[in-house]
């Protein structure tokens, strides 16, 4: 049996132990993302990476290319939840399973597999706190067999309360209860930067918190509690317990996500088709500066 104290984030001590446990599923969601010029990341597919070496029993899950709405015009959109289910289920991953995702580089992408596992109602889901890299860096066990789990049973279990849409976002923003917060960076929060999404800028009235600004630039961890806690005191003050956290296309306002639910925030969902669906739309109030 897992002993897992429900964080969202295991250290690489408590994943070698577990290895061999039979209820863990690893799941490798490494995305590689190379900056732009812009200020923007061009992602392409980390299957490359995870075909070099990966934790043992890891399996892949290219998020470029799968769990995604395809009747969406927008990317990386939540699929319904039967879909999600079948998707899981055929990976292996069941209702009494426990997962650890990790990546290789930026975390965006394993917090993003992580909101997704809980948005369609499965808790048993955690982050490797530094991801393969700080993993490599500990001379720890790496392998290249691709992991084949047995077909397992997913239930679907859609939680509606982690999941926002632009009509939560504006209600929120004129009851001036909560917080919606940006995930991006300082300077595309300020439009100094733009990613070209159609208007530069931030969703007027938002607060900025970088997912970035959250993680040790050198081992891809997450910083320690303490500074977490300073890092969001400083940047949203005092917003009650309510959030909707946003980006470009609800990757990196997962991190966000992520580090609220760490420090106890309990009512915090994600606008999945954010500044995608957003800055494309002109009744939509954006801002600079």
């Amino acid at each position: 049996m897992l002993n897992w104290d429900g964080r969202a984030l295991v250290d690489t001590d408590w994943l070698e132990a577990n290895l061999d446990d039979p209820n863990l599923r690893i799941v490798d969601a490494t995305v590689a993302m190379t900056k732009t010029d812009t200020g923007g990341w061009k992602p392409s597919s980390g299957r490359g990476t995870y075909d070099e070496g990966h934790i043992p029993g890891a399996q892949f899950i290219d998020l470029l290319t799968e769990l995604q709405d395809p009747d969406s015009d927008l990317n990386f959109m939540l699929p319904n939840p039967e879909s999600f289910a079948q998707d899981m289920a055929a990976k292996g991953i069941g209702d009494d399973h426990m997962v650890v995702v990790y990546a290789s580089a930026v975390p965006w992408w394993a917090s993003r597999l992580w909101w997704m596992l809980r948005a369609n109602g499965h808790d048993q889901v955690a982050v490797l706190d530094g991801g393969l890299t700080k993993w490599r860096h500990e001379a720890r066990p790496i392998n290249t067999a691709p992991a084949d789990p047995a077909r397992a049973v997913f239930t679907p279990r859609q939680r509606p309360e982690l999941i926002a849409d632009k009509d939560q976002v504006l209600a929120m923003l004129a009851s001036g209860n909560g917080a919606v917060i940006n995930a991006l960076s300082p300077q595309l929060h300020s439009g100094e930067s733009d990613l070209g999404y159609g208007r530069p800028g931030r969703i007027a009235g938002s607060v900025n918190l970088s997912s970035l600004a959250l993680i040790d630039q050198d081992s891809g961890a997450y910083l320690p509690m303490a500074h977490l806690s300073a890092a969001v005191e400083d940047s949203l003050g005092d917003f009650g317990d309510e959030a909707i956290c946003y980006c470009g296309g609800g990757i990196a306002a997962t991190m966000d996500a992520l580090v609220l639910d760490l420090l106890g925030y309990d009512k915090i969902s994600v606008y999945d088709a954010s500044l995608s669906e957003w800055a494309a739309d002109e009744s939509l109030a954006m801002e600079t500066g």
